[in-house]
C-alpha cells in the first residue's frame, strides 16, 4: 500500500495549492491550509464535508478528487488481492520477512548439484540457510523450499541483493555457482559488506582455488572435482570405503572393516595402539546403525567398524583385522 498511499498525499498537496489558488482568484474567503487539506481528503475518500465550490477550476478539483480516490482504492485493492491469491507475490512476501528475521544464518548462493548439497548439510546442522539462485527454473528450488528456506531469485553479484539477504548480518557466505568469476566477485563484495563474514568459495581449477584463496584472504576454496578424486580413485580400488580426503600429500580414507571370526577380543584402545587407524563407528549387526565407540569397548569378532586411516595403510588394517 506505499506508492498508493503515496500517490493520496502528492495528489492532496498539488490539488491543495490549486484549489487555494483558483479560491483566492475568484474572491472566495479561504479557510485554513489544513482545512483544506482535510476537506479534499474526506472528498478523496466519498466523505464530502464542503459545499460545491463556485470557480470553474475548484468545480474540476471537486468532480477530480473522488475519480482520484476511486483509482487509488481499485489500485490498493487489486495488489492486496494479489498479494493474497498470487504464488509469487505471497512468496515474494514470505521470503522476505523470514529473511529479515536472520541473523547469523549462512547465505548459500547457487541452487545446483553443488548448492543443494551444501543446504542439505547445513539443515542437518541446524544452521538458518537463505539461498541465492539466479534461475527461477531450476530443479533443485522446488526442493530447498519444501525445507522452509527462504530463496531469492536475482544475480547474487548485485550488491543489493547480497544486502537483501542479509549477508552483513550472515556468518558465512557460500560461493557455489557453476561460474568461477562470478563466485570470486560474489566473495570479494561479501568481504567487502562485511569483513568478518566467512567465505567459503567454490572453483573449477584447484591451482587457481589456492591461489585466489590465499590472496585475497578468503576463508576456504576448494573445487570439486579435486575433492571428489581422491574418493573415485579409492571406491574404485577398495570395497567399503565411506569418504576420502587429502591431509597434506597423504590421502586418508573412513572405510568398513568386519572383524573377522577367529580375531581375539580387544578394546578400541588395543586396536588403535597396534594399528595405523582410529576406530570411528561400530556395528554390532547388519540390521543396525553404526554407533559411536569409547576407549574402552570391546570389539568382538562379526563387528564391522568403520575405521580412519591412511589409503596406503588400509589394506593392512583390513588384513590385520579380517
Amino acid at each position: 500500500m506505499g506508492p498508493p498511499l503515496l500517490y493520496a498525499a502528492l495528489y492532496l498537496i498539488v490539488a491543495t495549492l490549486v484549489l487555494r489558488w483558483d479560491l483566492r482568484r475568484g474572491g472566495e474567503v479561504l479557510p485554513d491550509f489544513t482545512e483544506t487539506v482535510w476537506s479534499l481528503w474526506t472528498l478523496l475518500v466519498f466523505e464530502p464535508t464542503e459545499p460545491f465550490p463556485h470557480t470553474p477550476v475548484a468545480r474540476a478539483v471537486f468532480w477530480l478528487t473522488p475519480l482520484a480516490g476511486l483509482f487509488l482504492l481499485a489500485q490498493g485493492v487489486f495488489k492486496i488481492g494479489a498479494s493474497l491469491f498470487d504464488l509469487a507475490t505471497r512468496r515474494e512476501v514470505w521470503t522476505s520477512i523470514m529473511t529479515d528475521m536472520m541473523s547469523g544464518h549462512v547465505v548459500v548462493c547457487g541452487v545446483g548439484h553443488v548448492g543443494y548439497r551444501v543446504i542439505e548439510e547445513l539443515c542437518r546442522l541446524g544452521e538458518d540457510v537463505v539461498a541465492i539462485e539466479q534461475n527461477d527454473t531450476k530443479g533443485f528450488l522446488e526442493a530447498v523450499r519444501e525445507k522452509g528456506i527462504p530463496v531469492h531469485i536475482g544475480d547474487a553479484r548485485r550488491d543489493e541483493l547480497l544486502v537483501k539477504v542479509g549477508a552483513k548480518r550472515a556468518k558465512a557466505v557460500v560461493c557455489a555457482t557453476s561460474d568461477d568469476l562470478a563466485n570470486l566477485e560474489i566473495a570479494l563484495d561479501a568481504k567487502r559488506m562485511n569483513p568478518n563474514v566467512r567465505v567459503v568459495m567454490r572453483m573449477f581449477d584447484q591451482r587457481l582455488a589456492g591461489k585466489v584463496g590465499g590472496a585475497l584472504g578468503l576463508d576456504q576454496s576448494f573445487s570439486t572435482s579435486a575433492l571428489s578424486a581422491p574418493l573415485i580413485a579409492i571406491q574404485a580400488t577398495y570395497e567399503g570405503v565411506r569418504a576420502a580426503y587429502r591431509l597434506d600429500d597423504v590421502v586418508r580414507v573412513t572405510a568398513e572393516v568386519t572383524v573377522s571370526a577367529s580375531r581375539a577380543e580387544a578394546t578400541v584402545m588395543d586396536l588403535e595402539e597396534r594399528l595405523p587407524c582410529r576406530i570411528v563407528s561400530r556395528r554390532k549387526h547388519p540390521d543396525e546403525s553404526f554407533s559411536p565407540v569409547r576407549p574402552r569397548d570391546v570389539v568382538h569378532a562379526g563387528d564391522t567398524l568403520v575405521v580412519d586411516t591412511a589409503a596406503v595403510d588400509l589394506p593392512a588394517v583390513r588384513f590385520q583385522l579380517g
